[in-house]
């Protein structure tokens, strides 16, 4: 072994001259060779490690130097295996910077258009990164920021690596305008997306959403291909921050717009690029996306309303003030489903925040207040009052029942989620508790009010109201609220109010509620509780988003 490292010392110190080591970093060697090579020169004075690398930089940087675009590959794969091996201490890493920064200026120039993986380009970066004294050459992140956008826009990556650069950027500079300038290159790209201004792969722009809401303290319901994307292990609780939150808080604007936006799941289908290796659906990809930015949302309401109220007050200046149900009229009627489907998105996301954690996350989730809960049941009362006359409007109007029944779902379990966060005999449990009852004291007279007009108009509308008013029992029973055990036996008459006797199909489904047994509830009921209620909100999910899309189609509109 003494006699072949020897061997190998001399012949690359008798060829550096001769351009050895351009020639080497183009080949398809195995990575065990560059490790070889680099420890065989770590006690070698004539050639140390450093020098091929120095030696490299400098002929990629000569004018003169081409390299075959099938070679570019080869190239950089092996320059990251070396990097990764060469030590950090001592060596000539001034002179080392200033070469990179001329390689890395030149890279997007020197890539073949057919490129569709940045991973090793990533992996140098991340060594570079590591090199100390960088601070002193910050000019060399705006090559870094420009591709990590090309990459963004154009290739494939993986979350981790993006993830390392934006920390590795916070550790190495103390300005905030450096330590954050990889972080807001990717949010950036990510907000232009959201605001369809680019169009960026799928897969990438869900590794996007995701980057943002691991740093806010959550993470994108698991799915078979958010699974593929993101791995199996992702623990927001133990994710070292990249300020990717703090990045993304500027434009908090666009993502309650893009929440709020009718046409945002058909503009998202409209605009998918395809070929993902993942399969991403067309039907659940703006579904994913809205409920990824919506528990972001959740979370940044969450932060704010620990500090002050003012969040609320500006986002959603409705919130507290609904419009009056005896006076109201088509322009009240559409901005109260509006305002329904902004809630109903931000509680899915925090619900699904809780689900995720089971409860034991180090935020808790609470994007709006539980004292809103009058307020909420204003809206939906604007919503029954009003469904007989407007219903006939537009589709979108049509809508209306399903979006209020889906909302009254979601604050039903939230509300519940609030209680079982705290000690049962605690002041925030028992209000939460009382909050949810007081809440369908007010919404059930409507739920009747509304089957009272089936009588004067027409059965079918007594049968719509029926059949959201069943899915919604059901839904409870899934979740195993309580709500369900002390309202039951008032919501069964309620199905009765129109039909004497209920249609076969109803009547065995409304049997198989009432005939339910609760499970016990124990650690590990509590642990499938969450996984049930995860199930439950991703089927809800979609739903959400096959009606916006069907409520879209119907709707015309126009891009700019």
């Amino acid at each position: 072994m003494s006699v072949a490292s020897q061997c190998l010392r001399t012949v690359l110190h008798q060829m550096s001259s001769f351009g050895i080591f351009l020639q080497l970093f183009q080949s398809s060697c195995e990575d065990e060779f560059f490790q070889t090579i680099c420890g065989v020169l770590a006690d070698f004075n004539e050639l140390n490690q450093w020098a091929p690398l120095v030696n490299l930089l400098e002929a990629l940087n000569d004018k003169n130097t081409r390299i075959s675009d099938d070679k570019v590959v080869s190239l950089l794969h092996n320059m990251a295996v070396y990097m990764e091996c060469m030590p950090l201490e001592g060596g000539p890493w001034n002179n080392i910077l200033s070469l990179f920064d001329v390689f890395f200026r030149a890279l997007p120039g020197m890539l073949p258009s057919e490129i569709t993986d940045m991973t090793d380009t990533f992996r140098i970066i991340a060594s570079v990164l590591k090199i100390p004294g960088l601070s002193q050459q910050k000019s060399i992140l705006e090559p870094f920021s420009k591709l990590i956008s090309f990459t963004i826009q154009n290739c494939a990556f993986k979350l981790n690596h993006l993830m390392e650069l934006c920390l590795l950027c916070n550790r190495a500079f103390t300005k905030e305008r450096d330590r954050l300038l990889l972080s807001r290159a990717a949010v950036f790209e990510l907000v232009q997306a959201l605001k369809f201004k680019t169009v960026l792969p799928d897969e990438n722009l869900l590794l996007l959403v995701q980057l943002v809401v691991l740093d806010a303290g959550g993470t994108l319901s698991p799915t078979n291909v958010a699974e593929e994307l993101f791995g199996r292990n992702y623990d927001p609780h133990t994710m070292i921050s990249t300020n990717a939150a703090d990045c993304m808080k500027h434009n908090l604007t666009d993502c309650i717009e893009f929440i709020s936006d009718l046409h945002t799941i058909s503009k998202v289908k409209s605009n998918m690029k395809g070929g993902s290796n993942t399969a991403l659906n067309e039907d659940t990809l703006g579904g994913l996306l809205k409920a990824g930015i919506s528990q972001y949302v959740a979370l940044e309401f969450t932060r704010s309303s620990s500090r002050d109220f003012r969040a609320h007050n500006r986002y959603l200046p409705w919130l507290y003030h609904p419009p009056s149900a005896m006076q109201q009229g088509p322009k009240e009627f559409t901005d109260c489903i509006a305002h329904i489907r902004m809630l109903s998105w931000l509680l899915l996301g925090s619900l699904t925040h809780s689900a995720m954690t089971q409860s034991q996350g180090s935020i808790l989730c609470q994007p709006i207040p539980i004292e809103a809960s009058t307020h909420i049941a204003d809206h939906v009362l604007v919503i029954l009052t009003g469904f007989a006359e407007q219903s006939k409007q537009s589709v979108l109007h049509m809508s209306s029942l399903f979006h209020t029944f889906i909302l009254c779902q979601l604050w039903t379990m939230y509300c519940e989620q609030m209680a079982l966060m705290n000690p049962p005999q605690s002041e925030e449990h028992v209000i939460a508790s009382v909050t949810i009852l007081d809440f369908w004291g007010r919404v059930t007279p409507g739920v009747l009010q509304l089957l009272s007009h089936s009588k004067v108009d027409r059965s079918e509308l007594a049968e719509m109201v029926n059949l959201h008013f069943l899915s919604l029992i059901e839904a409870l029973q899934e979740c195993n609220s309580t709500v369900l055990s002390k309202f039951f036996p008032m919501w069964g008459p309620v199905l009765h109010c129109y039909h004497s006797q209920l249609p076969g199909q109803m009547l065995v489904r409304l049997q198989n509620c009432q005939n339910w047994i609760p499970p016990v509830q124990t650690k590990e009921e509590l642990a499938y509780n969450s996984t049930v209620l995860l199930h439950w909100l991703k089927r809800l999910q979609f739903k959400m988003g096959q009606i916006e899309m069907q409520s879209s189609a119907a709707t015309q509109f126009y891009t700019v």
